[in-house]
C-alpha cells in the first residue's frame, strides 16, 4: 500500500519512464498481454517484455499484478472528469475509430464533425477509451446556452477553483505546466466562444491535444477536420446475412434485439429493415429510435408508420436540410407515439440539464397527473424507447438526455406552458436538498456527499442563474446560505462570487436567514478580501444580537474569529472563546471541533497550536468528516515544520493526512500532504531536488486557487534556489510569493 502511494505522488515523467513507455504502462494497466500491446502499438512482442521489465525497475514494483494496479490507481486519479460507460454496445465504426486513434496521435486539433444524431459523441468516447498514453479530460460543451461562455466548463472540467477575475489567463496557466488531452463534446451552439478559447489555449502549450466535435468545423489554424457520415447503407437487393455484414443492419439487429429478445431477423423482415435503414439514412440515433420500437410493432408497422409522419413533416419545413429533418422526424415521430401521459413526462425530463437519477425524478416530477406508481412504469418506457439514455455508475444507474432529444423535448415543454413551473419547482428541490446534506458534509455520509455536489453542480448552475434572472433572491440565498460553513468542506468555486455579488448588491434577507447569508458572505470573501469579509461578519454579529438567537449568535462571533485569524489573533481568540462557549452549550460539535482549528490558526505559541488542532482533529475524526481532519493534520505539520520541531510527529500526521485525501478524493488535501512533506525534506536536508514538482504543485494550487498554498510553493522554490546558488530565481520566486501575499490580504 505504501509503494501505491508513493507512485502517486510522482509522475512517470520524475521516474524517467520514456514516451513509449508510458504508452505501455496504460496498455498494461488496461490487462492487454504483451502480443495485443504489440499490436496496438506496432512494436514486437519482445520490445514490449522490454518496456515492462525497465517499467518495473523504475517505478521499484515487484511484479505485473502491481504495476497493473499502479496504473490504474494513476489513471483514475488524472481524469478530472471520468469518461461515461455506456450500457449499449458499441456497432460498427471500426474504421473510423482506426483512423481518428491514427489522427490523434498526430494531430493536435481534430474535430469531428457531421449532423445532428450521426453519433459524433459516441464514436469520440470510443476513440478516448481505445488511446494509450494521458487519460483524455471530457469537456461537454451541451450544458452551456447558446453563445454563452464556454471557460468555465473547462474549468469544472480541470478541478478549477478561480481565485477571481477572468477564467481565461488562469486555464491558460493550468494547462501549461503538464500534458492534457481534451475531448471537447458539442461545440455547435458555442461555436464562436469555443473556437476563441480553444485557439487560444492551442497557442500556448504544445503538448495539448484536442479531440473535439461539432457539426461543422471550429476554423482553428492548423484543425484537422474528420466528417462523420451516416452509416453505410445495405443493399437494397441483399439477403438478411449481408444485411447483418452492414453497420445499419447490425445496429438496428443489436438494439431491435434489447428491446425484444425474442426479435429474429428472418427472409420475410429484412427488406423492410433495408427499407428503414434507407428511410432514415443510416442515422444512427434515428434507426436507434425506429428499432426501439419493435416490442410494439413489426418492422413493417414501423416502415409505414414512419412513412406518415415524414411526409407529413416534409410538406411544414422543406426548408430544413434532409438529415436534420431525418432527426427531428424520428423524434417527432417516437414523440407521437407516446400516450399522453408518457408525452408529459417525457417533456418533463428535459428539465435537467446533466445526469439524474430515478430518485430525483420522483421527488421533482411527480406531481399531477402523476403519482408515484404511474412513473414507475412510464419512466423505464422512455429508457426503453431511447429517449432517454442510462449508463452505470458503479452500483447505481445515472441517466441523461441526448442534448437533441432534450431541446426537442424542452421546446415542448415551453409550449405547453410549464418550463417557468417546473424550473422553479426543481431549483426548490435541489437547492433543499443540498442544504439538508449540510450534516451529511459534516460527517454523516460524506463520500457521499461530496459526490452529489459534483454530479449535480451543471444543474445547481442552471437553478441558480434562473433564480437570478428571476429575481428569486431568497431562494437563492437559501441555497449559498444553507450549505453556509459547508463552503469549508466544499471548498469554493468561481461563480459562487459572481453569485454573491448579484445577491449583495440586492441585499440580503431579513431575520435568521440574513444572519446566515451575511456569515456566507463572510466565510466566501475571506477567499479573496478579508477586508470586505470582516464588513459581513460584523453585520451578521450586529442582526444576531437583535434577533437574541443562540445559534446565530455563536456562527456571528465564529465568523469573526475565522476572518482574523490571521490579521489579529488576539480579537480573534475573544471571539472564537465565545463562539465555542454557545457552540458548546448548543450541542454542536462540528463547531466546536472548527472552532478549535481556528484557535490553533490563531496561536503563535507552536505546542499550544498543535494541541488545540490536535483536538480538532480528533474530534473531526470521531465526526467522520475525514476532509477537516485532514485539513488539521497538515495544519499540525505546518507548525513543527516551521519551528523544525517533531520532525517524526509531522511525518506520520502528513501520511495520515495523505490517506484521508485519498479516501475521501479530495485533491486539495491530496495537494495539501504533498506539499508540507516537501517542505519537511527541506528542512533535514539541502539537496535541491524538489523543483520540478514544486512547481507542478504550484500550478495545482493554481487551478484549484489556493492562493495561501501558492505563496508557501513559491517559499520553497526560493529556499531551493538559494542552496543550489541560483539567485536570480529565487530573487524572482520569493518577490511573486510576496506580491502574491500583498493582493490576498
Amino acid at each position: 500500500m505504501q509503494r501505491g502511494l508513493e507512485i502517486r505522488r510522482r509522475s512517470l515523467r520524475d521516474a524517467g519512464v520514456s514516451k513509449r513507455e508510458v504508452d505501455v504502462f496504460w496498455l498494461v494497466g488496461e490487462r492487454l498481454r504483451n502480443r495485443e500491446i504489440a499490436e496496438r502499438l506496432h512494436l514486437s512482442e519482445r520490445t514490449v517484455e522490454s518496456h515492462v521489465s525497465s517499467l518495473l525497475r523504475k517505478l521499484g514494483l515487484a511484479d505485473r499484478s502491481s504495476l497493473i494496479d499502479a496504473a490504474q490507481q494513476m489513471r483514475v486519479s488524472s481524469a478530472a472528469l471520468p469518461l461515461p460507460m455506456p450500457l449499449s454496445s458499441f456497432v460498427g465504426r471500426s474504421e473510423e475509430v482506426s483512423e481518428l486513434l491514427d489522427l490523434v496521435r498526430r494531430e493536435r486539433l481534430v474535430t469531428v464533425i457531421g449532423p445532428a444524431g450521426v453519433g459524433k459523441t459516441r464514436l469520440a468516447l470510443q476513440v478516448a477509451a481505445s488511446s494509450a498514453g494521458v487519460p483524455a479530460i471530457l469537456v461537454d460543451l451541451a450544458t452551456v446556452t447558446p453563445g454563452g461562455n464556454v471557460e468555465r466548463v473547462f474549468a469544472d472540467a480541470l478541478g478549477m477553483t478561480a481565485q477571481g477575475g477572468p477564467l481565461r489567463p488562469q486555464l491558460l496557466e493550468a494547462i501549461s505546466a503538464g500534458e492534457y488531452w481534451f475531448l471537447v463534446d458539442n461545440c455547435e451552439h458555442v461555436a464562436a466562444n469555443a473556437t476563441s478559447l480553444l485557439t487560444a489555449l492551442l497557442t500556448r502549450t504544445t503538448t495539448l491535444r484536442i479531440l473535439a466535435t461539432s457539426r461543422g468545423p471550429l476554423h482553428i489554424p492548423g484543425e484537422v477536420v474528420y466528417e462523420l457520415m451516416p452509416l453505410a447503407l445495405p443493399s437494397p437487393v441483399g439477403d438478411h446475412e449481408e444485411l447483418l455484414s452492414s453497420p445499419c443492419g447490425r445496429l438496428f439487429v443489436d438494439r431491435a434485439g434489447s428491446s425484444a429478445p425474442k426479435f429474429r431477423l428472418t427472409t420475410e423482415n429484412s427488406k423492410d429493415v433495408v427499407q428503414l435503414c434507407v428511410r432514415l439514412e443510416g442515422l444512427p440515433l434515428a434507426i436507434e429510435l425506429a428499432a426501439s420500437r419493435i416490442r410494439a410493432f413489426s418492422p413493417r408497422e414501423i416502415l409505414d408508420h414512419l412513412n406518415d409522419q415524414l411526409a407529413a413533416l416534409r410538406q411544414v419545413d422543406q426548408d430544413t436540410p434532409a438529415r436534420y429533418r431525418t432527426l427531428r422526424e424520428a423524434l417527432q415521430w417516437s414523440y407521437e407515439l407516446l400516450d399522453q401521459k408518457e408525452r408529459i413526462l417525457f417533456e418533463r425530463c428535459s428539465i435537467f440539464r446533466a445526469v439524474f437519477g430515478y430518485g430525483t425524478v420522483l421527488d421533482t416530477l411527480c406531481y399531477p397527473p402523476f403519482q408515484p406508481s404511474e412513473v414507475a412504469v412510464l419512466f423505464p418506457g422512455l429508457v426503453d424507447k431511447s429517449l432517454i439514455s442510462a449508463s452505470r455508475d458503479g452500483e447505481y444507474t445515472e441517466y441523461r438526455m441526448l442534448d437533441s432529444v432534450r431541446q426537442f423535448a424542452f421546446s415542448l415543454l415551453v409550449q405547453r406552458g410549464e418550463s417557468d413551473f417546473l424550473q422553479g419547482h426543481y431549483a426548490r428541490h435541489l437547492f433543499h436538498r443540498a442544504a439538508s446534506l449540510l450534516q451529511d458534509l459534516q460527517g454523516g455520509d460524506q463520500i457521499f456527499a461530496l459526490k452529489w455536489f459534483n454530479q449535480n453542480w451543471i444543474d445547481v448552475r442552471s437553478c441558480m442563474e434562473w433564480s437570478l434572472e428571476h429575481e428569486h433572491h431568497e431562494l437563492a440565498w437559501e441555497f449559498l446560505a444553507g450549505v453556509g460553513t459547508g463552503w469549508e468542506i466544499l471548498g469554493a468555486k468561481g461563480e459562487l462570487f459572481d453569485w454573491l455579488d448579484v445577491l449583495l448588491k440586492s441585499g440580503v434577507p431579513d431575520g435568521t436567514l440574513g444572519v446566515k447569508a451575511e456569515i456566507t458572505a463572510a466565510v466566501l470573501l475571506d477567499y479573496q478580501d478579508t477586508a470586505q469579509a470582516l464588513v459581513h461578519a460584523q453585520r451578521a454579529r450586529k442582526a444576531a444580537t437583535e434577533l437574541g438567537d443562540e445559534g446565530s449568535t455563536a456562527l456571528a462571533e465564529w465568523s469573526l474569529g475565522w476572518v482574523t485569524k490571521y490579521e489579529d489573533q488576539a480579537s480573534a481568540t475573544k471571539h472564537l472563546r465565545i463562539a465555542d462557549q454557545l457552540f458548546l452549550q448548543l450541542g454542536d460539535e462540528w463547531h466546536h471541533a472548527l472552532v478549535l482549528e481556528t484557535l490553533g490558526c490563531a496561536e503563535n505559541d507552536t505546542e499550544s497550536a498543535v494541541e488545540l488542532l490536535m483536538q480538532g482533529a480528533q474530534l473531526f475524526g470521531d465526526l467522520h468528516d475525514y476532509v477537516k481532519r485532514a485539513n488539521c493534520l497538515w495544519r499540525m505539520a505546518n507548525r513543527a515544520i516551521r519551528d523544525g520541531t517533531r520532525a517524526n510527529d509531522a511525518r506520520q500526521w502528513l501520511d495520515e493526512a495523505e490517506r484521508l485525501a485519498y479516501r475521501t478524493g479530495n485533491r486539495h488535501e491530496q495537494l495539501h500532504a504533498e506539499l508540507f512533506r516537501i517542505r519537511l525534506d527541506q528542512y533535514h536536508t539541502l539537496d535541491s531536488e524538489h523543483g520540478p514538482r514544486l512547481d507542478q504543485l504550484l500550478n495545482d494550487f493554481r487551478i484549484l486557487g489556493d492562493q495561501r498554498c501558492m505563496c508557501r510553493c513559491l517559499l520553497s522554490l526560493g529556499y531551493e534556489s538559494i542552496h543550489s546558488g541560483n539567485f536570480r530565481s529565487a530573487d524572482r520566486q520569493l518577490a511573486d510569493s510576496v506580491r502574491l501575499a500583498a493582493r490576498q490580504f
